[in-house]
């Protein structure tokens, strides 16, 4: 198997590691896993996770390439604001 899918698989499998152990914590609060994990909002921060994952394992992603973007024009966006007020 070739480095780039051995990247993969452990970039999902940490994907799902991680994924389990966040539901388990909020089944020991009272909160029911099995609704949580098929809310939309859900999905969201699990691709946000593969995201951040995927970027400390180098592995291409794009919207670990648009968060950043987002996060650069934020930042960007306060500085000149602060810089008019």
């Amino acid at each position: 198997m070739s480095q780039h899918f051995d990247k993969h698989k452990k970039s999902l499998t940490a994907l799902v590691d991680t994924s389990e152990a966040l539901l388990n914590a909020m089944e020991q609060h009272g909160v029911d896993p099995e609704t949580v994990s098929n809310r939309p909002e859900f999905s969201v921060l699990i691709h946000f996770l593969k995201s951040i994952i995927d970027g400390e394992l180098n592995i291409p992603n794009e919207l670990t390439d648009r968060i950043r973007e987002e996060a650069f024009q934020h930042e960007l966006d306060s500085r000149i604001n602060k810089r008019l007020n």
